[in-house]
């Protein structure tokens, strides 16, 4: 992979990680909604406490271990891997709404990356794989390949994966919190601040002992599907 000296990857990288590349992660808080709800979220510092209870660990005791090995495995070509990672992830979401928001954006990142990059091998085998049925797409995986395509150091693209997770929460707070655009980045300052030690602490923790209990968020993220009123799809 380039180094941190060959920053070609540098522009396209931004590029896919703006909200203005359309994933349709404006449509999902990924559960927050509900949650925020339920405990009666206000302020940014309910953000920050959330980030520091959920969102961070989720991130480092689950997604980045994923998304490591999923880099890895799609830098040495390890098509296997990636179809048991995909199927990894599809059970450890179990909340329908919370998986099906995954696949949603990971299917709206591959069609663009498709767009841009479509003689990429990588995408190529992936491609065929989605179409035959045998990975469903989900984002992380998705991320994954993005990173590989752009040549993103490892580092960099969990920095990445991790901002737009919180980003995800901060841009859903403002329209269910009704706090500030000044709240919110504050907020998401607090989250930035504390990704390294998160990115920085997943890097001992393998595929087979990431895990991230949480069975009260992933309970009322399934309650959102009936829920008498939302404002996000998930």
């Amino acid at each position: 992979m380039k180094t941190l000296e060959n920053n070609s990857w540098v522009a396209p990288l931004l590029q896919v990680s703006d909200p203005l590349f359309p994933t349709g992660g404006y449509a999902h808080s990924l559960g927050f909604e509900q949650w925020a709800y339920a405990n009666g979220y206000n302020s940014k510092e309910d953000i920050k406490q959330f980030f520091l209870k959920h969102a961070g660990p989720a991130l480092k005791r689950q997604e980045f271990p994923y998304l490591r090995e999923a880099l890895k495995a799609f830098l040495e070509d390890d098509f296997k891997t990636i179809i048991e990672l995909d199927e990894l992830i599809n059970a450890w979401k179990w909340a329908s709404e919370i998986r099906e928001a995954s696949i949603a954006q990971g299917r709206g990142r591959l069609r663009l990356l498709k767009q841009m990059w479509a003689e990429d091998p990588s995408l190529q085998k992936y491609t065929e794989l989605y179409a035959e049925g045998k990975v469903m797409g989900h984002h992380l995986i998705v991320s994954a390949l993005q990173f590989k395509i752009l040549s993103v150091p490892k580092s960099a693209a969990l920095f990445a994966y991790g901002y737009q997770t919180l980003a995800t929460y901060v841009s859903a707070s403002v329209k269910l919190l009704r706090i500030s655009p000044e709240s919110a980045q504050d907020a998401m300052h607090f989250g930035l601040d504390h990704l390294s030690d998160w990115v920085n602490d997943s890097n001992d923790i393998s595929v087979p002992s990431a895990g991230w209990f949480a069975p009260l968020y992933d309970i009322y993220s399934a309650r959102h599907k009936t829920a008498f009123s939302r404002l996000f799809i998930s």
